[in-house]
């Protein structure tokens, strides 16, 4: 074609989820878009300009919501307005952050999906659905696959996912009475604000003693970071102001923070650590 002639665009919209996974499995470049909060931002900035697009917004199994005894199950492409509804008695913590998740009009039309694969580093969702270890059901080519979501970020932007494999669903497991949680969200504002630093807490505790524990940190390194190390740290220890300064010191060691627009590097290790003793705090208030 001549040199100065614009490229060929294509968009498809499939109504099944069996013909999503063959036109993916086609064009495994494409990009999908459901809500399009970020990829609308992207378009209009001109920072990126899709040639090959598959929207999703036809395919109405994809926007499934409900929740068993034990887990909820997501559809990629329900919205957190569906998602905050689900939460308000089954997740009361969850719901706290839904409630500050971007604006209604965002929590409309932003997707499960889609905040998972942009993959951002300050995703509110990723801190709570790590620390519940959930897992995708993906479907592809060669089938069905699930893969526990914090065995899918490889790197940044980098995911474990095979060429043409679409998210179908996030089943989230339930904490249990014996599991407590706390998440956290920092921002220079309370609403409608991209986040400073955010974090989440579970632990399992017998007898005030820590059996089991884990912890997420976002806004700190190029993906949503589980802090194996400080999970460790934890585990059969005392619940004490002692133990959990101490978990605070080897989060610090843990974490790679920048500075930018919304916080220092050293703002974030601050948060970091002060995050434990506002959870101790919280629980034993």
């Amino acid at each position: 074609s001549p040199a100065n002639s614009q490229p060929s665009r294509q968009l498809f919209s499939p109504t099944t989820i069996d013909e999503c996974v063959r036109l993916y499995a086609q064009y495994p470049t494409a990009t999908l878009v459901a809500g399009g909060t970020d990829l609308g931002v992207q378009i209009n900035k001109g920072s990126f300009t899709p040639e090959i697009l598959i929207d999703l917004n036809r395919i109405s199994a994809l926007t499934d919501v409900f929740g068993t005894e034990k887990q909820l199950i997501l559809g990629s492409r329900a919205t957190w307005t569906q998602v905050l509804q689900l939460c308000q008695t089954r997740l009361p913590e969850f719901a706290k952050i839904l409630r500050v998740f971007g604006s209604p009009h965002i929590r409309h039309v932003g997707t499960v999906g889609g905040n998972i694969f942009n993959a951002s580093p300050i995703a509110d969702s990723l801190p709570f659905f790590l620390i519940a270890e959930a897992s995708l059901e993906l479907l592809g080519p060669d089938g069905p696959r699930t893969v526990p979501l914090n065995d899918f970020y490889t790197g940044y932007k980098k995911f474990n996912q095979k060429p043409g494999e679409l998210l179908i669903s996030v089943k989230v497991p339930i904490p249990q009475p014996n599991q407590t949680i706390g998440l956290y969200r920092v921002a220079r504002r309370r609403d409608l604000d991209i986040a400073t630093f955010t974090a989440g807490i579970m632990l399992q505790r017998e007898d005030d003693e820590i059996r089991q524990a884990r912890v997420a940190f976002g806004a700190v390194g190029p993906n949503v970071l589980r802090a194996r190390q400080t999970e460790q740290y934890l585990t059969g220890k005392p619940f004490t102001t002692d133990t959990m300064r101490g978990a605070g010191n080897v989060a610090v060691q843990e974490i790679s923070p920048i500075s930018d627009v919304r916080g220092s590097a050293q703002y974030r290790q601050l948060l970091t650590k002060n995050t434990f003793l506002k959870f101790y705090y919280e629980q034993i208030h």
